[in-house]
């Protein structure tokens, strides 16, 4: 069965699986809103504390993110990477928070608010190299950023989040799995494992094995190497890593009318709703959800200010209204 299911992944002429959901309008929210995810035991066993070996060292607990500008620009920090930042600071008692980029604007104010949380760390390009023999600026940022986040990961481990997830609830109970990596699963259908969110121990064979695959790196394949080849290294190793259910970081999803559900003006009934869901979560959507994935969201997040957060009614503002409120230890 899993030889069968490595050589569907390779055939030739590879599309993206994604999520179908053949349903609109209210049927498509009802179906958002109502779906009955039910986690394998595989994804419940890797979602729980475990208690492990002396011989064997949990995760480090060290959060990273990788924001990177384009050649000879600065990264400027948005009120949506602050919050994603700030979610981590008071979501997880990290032993550090790492922003690893090519150069910040640190005069920027929210830069300055967070300044004493984080350890700024300096990337030099120049150190990579793209698989397919092109300068490594030529390709896109974000394959730049799939190439180094899987480089700080296999040397110093810890958890790696792009910067639009958005911590919801703490990752402690992964810290201590048995397995070497875990990541979540995207797609209703469970067809990949996404990058946006990575954590894993130093060192570990399957962020290796991830590594040599970008032999047959192809820059016009967008989720070839972040998304579907973990997915099929999964397949093929399932004891070098822990997937968790897609609902753990990756539900809604990039389609459009999830995106459109998340971040469009809501009813005073449908806030109260999430209001009570949270409360019964730990301030989650879902029982298992640790963090949300504001992924094909930009148009929204790029005008997020403290005032829409706070007096907008949507989904994602208030799933984040308390983070952004609450002050910073």
């Amino acid at each position: 069965m899993v030889f069968l299911f490595a050589i569907l992944y390779l055939i030739p002429n590879r599309k993206l699986l994604a999520t179908r959901l053949n349903q609109s309008g209210k049927q498509l929210e009802w179906r958002i809103q109502r779906w009955n995810w039910k986690s394998t035991a595989e994804e419940i066993f890797c979602q729980s504390a475990h208690e492990l070996p002396p011989s064997k060292a949990p995760i480090p607990n060290i959060v990273h993110f990788v924001i990177l500008a384009p050649k000879n620009k600065q990264v400027e920090l948005s009120y949506s990477d602050f919050l994603a930042i700030k979610a981590v600071i008071l979501r997880i008692n990290a032993s550090e928070i790492k922003l690893h980029t090519t150069g910040l604007d640190t005069a920027n104010e929210w830069y300055r608010t967070i300044k004493n949380h984080i350890t700024l760390i300096p990337i030099d390009r120049n150190e990579y190299h793209s698989p397919d023999g092109r300068p490594f600026t030529s390709i896109r940022l974000a394959h730049q950023s799939d190439i180094i986040r899987l480089d700080i990961l296999t040397r110093e481990g810890g958890i790696y989040l792009d910067k639009d997830v958005f911590t919801l609830k703490s990752f402690s109970n992964l810290l201590t799995s048995p397995r070497d990596v875990l990541m979540g699963h995207e797609g209703g259908n469970r067809y990949g494992l996404c990058n946006a969110v990575t954590i894993a121990r130093p060192n570990s064979q399957f962020m290796k094995l991830w590594h040599q695959t970008y032999s047959t790196f192809d820059s016009e394949q967008w989720n070839e190497h972040s998304v579907r080849m973990p997915k099929l290294l999964q397949v093929q190793h399932p004891d070098l890593i822990c997937p968790l259910s897609p609902t753990t970081f990756f539900w809604p999803t990039w389609a459009v009318k999830h995106v459109e559900y998340m971040h469009e003006p809501i009813t005073e009934e449908e806030r109260d709703e999430l209001r009570q869901n949270m409360a019964m979560f730990g301030g989650a959507m879902y029982e298992n959800q640790l963090a949300f994935h504001a992924v094909a969201a930009k148009p929204y997040l790029s005008i997020l200010t403290p005032e829409i957060v706070q007096e907008n009614d949507t989904r994602f503002n208030v799933l984040v209204r308390e983070i952004a409120s609450a002050p910073l230890p």
